[in-house]
């Protein structure tokens, strides 16, 4: 059970930082420590409580004393282990690298000894980036200095853009001189960061106008596993190994491993009573789609799921199930359209018009045995929206945004058909709604989605919509069959690498953007153009993976969280790296505002007076939560959410904006909180997406790196 992981309220996480209550110690080094009574950690600059602390790069010594003479305590300490800091160099001895940081494993005065500023990054926020998908924007460039980034972002669209491409225009020529102005530049490739971990602490920020957007100006540590190569040179001035790795296509991949290319579709559908007109077109537009996708693949494996979902079986007995699971593993065409064969309507109708489609997307996700290193595709059918959060028949506890977020973190890409029935108008919006933000995937430009929406009666609409789709997906599957047949493509890369052409013609390479589909082509169909954006993304993302590409590693630089060519397109997500204890310390927490919130509205109090009589067993110091004017004063939120230059809509409220919000607006709030809640047990029970920061760590010490839309 969930909460039989929540053993203490008494948590330290990995990184360091108390969670509810005091802290506890770090990994053990006591046989080399020594406590020192009454000495406190020094405090982040501007702060009361939060003490600062520092990350250990990769292969870095902590010594006795202020000298590497003094003699080694412990070497090799792993990649981004935490410490915190009792004695802190000077802003000169920083700037020359020449300082020493005296570190402590806990904030009780347990000191551990010495570290070079070298071999430390400062980290005064729990927040970390990762590159968003790159289709659709420049590579991020990391800058030497804040003033020169921040001069070009100050200056007209027309003079900003002459800079810019100069910048990318010399990366490209390989022609840097020794004053560039960029350290660093992030791959053209996507980086795989379950492969391939970085990280990309924040250091400091600035928020600032950029066009018609808010934009923040980051100065971030690039930073890498503890594996051979985590401390190379990745200073583009420096190194042109890392310069021609950044600067190669992000769609170029050798014939071979382009031949190994799975790709799964798993098809998810209601089987309920109102699905009974259509369910016949819908197998059948479900099996020929199949067919058309599997004689084009050629020598690329397609590989087919089904899933049903109706309504809470649990309820509803004779309804049959929830969700079923038509492949158990998944099948070749031949006998994916005899499992098709074996799908039919329940004969027991719903009580309502709402289904558990979520359950049925939830489960798809999770429970579908995924080929290995396969392109994931689901796609959703269905002419009902889904029960909403508080509804007790939506069994998966998830609404579109947080199956949105674990979708993206699996690598799924969801392509959704809403049947729309007109006999149902009050319901359609919603569906409308939740099967929109199903289908925003990776790579979508913004209002983007992968989602068609055909009227029930018009089947010819839904065979034509069903047609275009298959059309987008195979014309692109017979370009890549003919490429890999007829390859005799020897890219410049390729010299580049090897210093010669490859003899081998299963090695050479070949560029999968110069022969599948780019963007919206306006003489294609809407559904041809959804199949060719998602299929481009979803192969960027695959082909980065399959190279192996690296990110930008130990450095220190100044960047921008939007494309600087499009202030509408984010280049850097926020991330927070959470442990398991962590992740269940914030469950625990956001569980007791959620009945705070209940509670208020049935007696009638307000929020706060709520609040203290649903945390009384795990709040720090009941006084504080029956004094905070708002969330950020209780004592109770998690330390790892204060002080973050990303502000959440939890830490803002007050009793006046509950007040203020009628009662669809409070429940919207409890209903948001109560899906994440339910993200966070998926994430926590499932295996993949726990990355060890070190080798060794024990698994309850793996984190996730949690996308700030899951954060409360």
């Amino acid at each position: 059970m969930w909460n039989s992981t929540i053993k203490s309220l008494v948590f330290v996480s990995l990184m360091g930082f108390p969670l509810v209550g005091g802290a506890t110690e770090m990994e053990d080094i006591s046989s080399v420590s020594e406590v020192v009574k009454k000495r406190v950690p020094i405090k982040i600059e501007g702060k009361r409580l939060l003490s600062l602390r520092v990350l250990a790069r990769p292969f870095s010594n902590i010594y006795k004393d202020k000298s590497v003479e003094s003699g080694i305590v412990q070497s090799d300490v792993p990649a981004m282990q935490p410490f915190y800091v009792y004695t802190r160099p000077s802003a000169e001895d920083l700037e020359l690298e020449a300082g020493w940081y005296e570190i402590g494993s806990n904030s009780q005065g347990k000191v551990v000894g010495w570290m070079r500023s070298k071999d430390v990054f400062e980290w005064k926020q729990t927040m970390c980036l990762v590159y968003t998908h790159p289709e659709g924007r420049k590579p991020v460039l990391m800058f030497d200095s804040k003033s020169t980034i921040k001069k070009i972002i100050e200056s007209t669209d027309e003079e900003r853009a002459k800079s810019v491409l100069k910048l990318y225009t010399a990366i490209d020529d390989n022609n840097i001189s020794e004053n560039f102005p960029i350290k660093s530049v992030e791959p053209k490739r996507a980086v795989d960061i379950q492969k391939e971990f970085y990280l990309l602490p924040i250091l400091d920020f600035e928020a600032v106008d950029f066009g018609n957007r808010e934009a923040r100006l980051v100065k971030l540590a690039a930073v890498t596993n503890a594996r051979a190569g985590a401390r190379d040179e990745s200073d583009i001035r420096k190194s042109k190994i890392y310069l021609n790795d950044a600067i190669a296509p992000s769609m170029v991949i050798s014939k071979k491993k382009l031949q190994g290319l799975n790709v799964d579709v798993i098809w998810v559908f209601d089987t309920t009573v109102s699905m009974r007109p259509f369910i016949k077109d819908t197998l059948d537009v479900i099996r020929e789609t199949s067919m058309k996708m599997a004689e084009n693949g050629h020598n690329i494996t397609y590989n087919f799921g089904a899933w049903g979902y109706r309504d809470s079986v649990e309820d509803i007995p004779k309804i049959g199930y929830t969700t079923k699971n038509y492949t158990q593993e998944l099948v070749g065409i031949k006998d994916f359209t005899e499992v098709l064969s074996n799908v039919n309507v329940t004969l027991v109708d719903s009580v309502d018009f709402p289904e558990d489609m979520f359950s049925g997307v939830s489960d798809a996700m999770e429970k579908t045995v995924w080929s290995k290193e396969s392109i994931k595709l689901i796609i959703l059918i269905g002419d009902a929206p889904s029960h909403k959060v508080d509804h007790k028949w939506n069994l998966s506890g998830q609404n579109e945004e947080t199956l949105r977020s674990l979708a993206d973190d699996s690598g799924i890409y969801i392509v959704s058909i809403h049947l729309e029935n007109p006999k149902a108008k009050r319901f359609n919006a919603l569906a409308k709604t939740q099967y929109k933000v199903l289908a925003v995937n990776p790579g979508s430009k913004e209002g983007d989605s992968a989602f068609l929406e055909v009227l029930t009666t018009d089947k010819e609409a839904f065979k034509k919509g069903a047609d275009d789709l298959t059309r987008g997906f195979s014309n692109n599957m017979k370009e890549l069959f003919r490429v890999t047949e007829s390859v005799e493509v020897q890219t410049q890369l390729n010299a580049e690498k090897n210093g010669e052409p490859s003899f081998s013609n299963e090695n050479k390479l070949v560029d999968v953007d110069k022969v599948i589909a780019k963007d919206n082509n306006a003489s294609a169909s809407k559904a041809t153009n959804i199949a060719n954006r998602t299929f481009r993304a979803a192969m960027i993302q695959w082909i980065g993976s399959q190279t192996e590409a690296k990110a930008p590693r130990d450095i220190v630089a100044w960047a921008i969280d939007k494309d600087l060519e499009n202030s509408d397109i984010p280049s850097l997500e926020v991330r927070l790296l959470i442990n398991k204890r962590q992740l269940d310390s914030l469950a625990t927490v956001i569980q007791s505002i959620i009945r705070a919130g209940f509670t208020g509205q049935i007696a009638g109090e307000d929020f706060f007076t709520s609040l203290q009589a649903a945390t009384a067993t795990i709040a720090r110091d009941p006084n504080m939560v029956k004094q905070a004017k708002r969330m950020a004063d209780t004592g109770l939120v998690p330390e790892f959410l204060e002080g973050l230059p990303y502000q959440s809509q939890l830490m803002a409220i007050n009793n006046e904006l509950w007040s203020s919000w009628g009662a669809d607006e409070q429940n919207e709030f409890i209903n948001a909180l109560d899906a994440k809640v339910e993200a966070y047990k998926k994430i926590h029970n499932t295996p993949e997406g726990w990355i060890p920061l070190n080798k060794g760590d024990d698994i309850d010490e793996y984190v996730y790196p949690i996308s700030l839309d899951l954060l409360p």
